[in-house]
């Protein structure tokens, strides 16, 4: 027979009951999930705002590529490796001594932005430019006077290209300021502020360097935070197709096209050629009162009759030829 529980064990044996479900709650409570929120480094740039950052510096990073490939006479390969929206002083600091650090401006809206180089980099596409095999120092030193000289012509390139990338949202002319060797002498924005760094890997002959790319923040929002703009970039609406088209046929209209207008033609034989003086006259297959073919970028696309406007010559356009008519 079973034996019975006294009210003290029933009491204490509920007690326990009660102290696990609370425990697990307590357990559970633990296991929420908890995101971490730096206030020192706020997230000022959203998720679309990212994605055309990456769009615009894909297209930097590609042909770039290209244009050192065909320059070194290599395969050059560059990566966007990553974009990252950090404090200022934290850019500075990670730039080792001696750097190879250009500091560039951009006209409309002014700014200015930096464009730091690995030095290994530069001392091999100066060997390279030069003739030589290109080997990778194993250790950095100061970029010398003639090798930024030589560089000049990569450094005007790069910052050519970083315009003509931005060129779908706003149109601007970058140029090269200075050259710098300590990234304290940088200062193109307080420690404090915030900017995005665009970090750029550099891959060639089994070796692998940097290159990075700093805008200020206060730059950056001015013009991506119009979602007009990112709307245009990233998704390409029919309206915007419709723009460009418009875009397009308006530059066409303004496009100055030479025309030519030819009188005839005649075959001469070289020794005649070698013969003609001042004054010789030169007859020609066709009459004054014959049509003559009018040319524009060497396509015939009209007939036309010889006329005087004035005291000036002319042809009147007398018909417009088609593609069916031109070989006639």
């Amino acid at each position: 027979m079973a034996k019975a529980l006294s009210q003290e064990e029933i009491d204490a044996l509920l007690n326990n009951v009660f102290e696990g479900e609370d425990s697990k709650t307590g357990e559970d409570k633990s296991k929420k999930k908890i995101t971490i929120y730096d206030f020192k480094h706020p997230n000022l740039i959203s998720k679309d705002q990212m994605r055309l950052l990456e769009k615009i510096h894909e297209g930097l990073v590609r042909n770039f590529s290209v244009f050192l490939s065909v320059q070194l006479r290599t395969i050059v390969e560059v990566n966007l490796l990553a974009i990252d929206q950090i404090n200022y002083s934290e850019f500075v600091m990670s730039i080792s001594t001696p750097g190879a650090i250009y500091v560039g401006a951009i006209d409309e809206p002014y700014s200015q932005f930096v464009l730091e180089f690995s030095p290994q980099l530069i001392i091999f596409i100066v060997e390279k430019l030069f003739g030589g095999q290109g080997d990778f120092v194993a250790t950095s030193r100061t970029i010398s006077v003639i090798e930024r000289r030589v560089m000049k012509r990569v450094v005007d390139h790069t910052v050519k290209e970083i315009a003509k990338q931005w060129g779908s949202l706003i149109e601007f002319q970058t140029k090269i300021q200075r050259f710098e060797t300590n990234p304290e002498f940088v200062q193109i924005v307080p420690a404090n502020e915030p900017v995005v760094v665009i970090s750029m890997e550099i891959e060639v002959k089994g070796n692998t360097t940097m290159m990075n790319l700093c805008y200020p923040y206060t730059w950056i929002s001015k013009i991506i935070s119009s979602t007009d703009l990112t709307d245009k970039v990233l998704f390409d609406t029919p309206e915007t197709k419709e723009y460009d088209r418009l875009q397009v046929l308006e530059n066409m209209n303004r496009t100055r096209v030479a025309l030519q207008g030819r009188l005839g033609s005649t075959h001469l034989a070289l020794r005649d050629v070698l013969q003609l003086e001042l004054g010789d006259v030169i007859k020609l297959n066709s009459d004054v009162t014959d049509q003559i073919d009018v040319f524009a970028q060497n396509k015939k696309v009209y007939t036309g009759s010889i006329g005087k406007v004035g005291k000036k010559y002319g042809v009147k356009i007398q018909k417009v030829l088609k593609e069916e008519d031109e070989g006639n």
